[in-house]
């Protein structure tokens, strides 16, 4: 399979933005990404062709562009607790546009986040099919109200993370959703993307327990879990 990767540029409330497309031939399915706090990274563009590859056309909207990371992720932060903000809109708008691309209803649209991005892809969720939200933080059960089937996945070497399954499990229990949850006990944090960051992972080490080597069979065994969910909930 042939998959085009491209920057594109697509309208949000809050002006233009661009986002990295993965692209294959006759796509199966459509997925909007959101990426972790370092940002648009090699490794999240990765991922996006991993999904092509499994048949989705994939859309990764850069939402900090060339602004400063420490404000853009404490905005996030306060976004996915209230539910409504400038990323979140980027994400919805990013739908819209993976939707065009993929020549699919947008109602058959989901989405997938990463570290910061999983607790947007969360707050986002009632406005797609499916979310895939692999270790980070967990809106309140309001926020939350209107999402469909969810799975998530976490490393057990990480000690920040490593317990907010449960967290997601009791928040959505009032919504009537049961979250498809795995944790993969000897995975450390970030197990599901293959990027390197030695100095975040220096200084998070003894609480993140980042290492995308030895994580490397987590990762194949987390992504099976995550286009198996997919491909019930969002594939053709």
């Amino acid at each position: 399979m042939t998959v085009e990767t491209r920057d594109v540029t697509f309208e949000t409330p809050s002006g233009p933005r661009v986002g990295y497309l993965a692209l294959p031939p006759s796509p199966r399915g459509a997925i909007v990404l959101a990426h972790e706090i370092f940002g648009r990274a090699p490794e999240i563009e990765r991922a996006a062709v991993r999904l092509a590859n499994a048949g989705y056309a994939a859309l990764m909207p850069d939402l900090f562009g060339a602004r400063f990371k420490p404000l853009c992720i404490r905005q996030a932060m306060g976004e996915l607790t209230r539910g409504r903000g400038e990323f979140l809109d980027v994400l919805r708008a990013a739908g819209d546009e993976v939707a065009t691309h993929a020549k699919l209803p947008r109602e058959r649209v989901a989405v997938i986040g990463f570290c910061m991005g999983a607790g947007l892809a969360l707050a986002v969720g009632n406005a797609f099919r499916a979310v895939s939200a692999n270790y980070g933080d967990v809106p309140p059960t309001e926020v939350l109200r209107g999402i469909g089937p969810t799975i998530a996945c976490f490393g057990g070497r990480d000690r920040v993370f490593a317990g907010t399954g449960e967290l997601l499990r009791k928040r959505l229990e009032p919504l009537g959703v049961t979250p498809e949850i795995h944790t993969f006990p000897h995975a450390g944090h970030a197990f599901l993307c293959d990027g390197d960051h030695p100095v975040a992972s220096f200084f998070t080490g003894p609480m993140l327990n980042v290492d995308p080597v030895r994580d490397a069979g987590d990762r194949e065994k987390g992504w099976e879990k995550i286009l198996a969910f997919l491909g019930t909930h969002a594939g053709a």
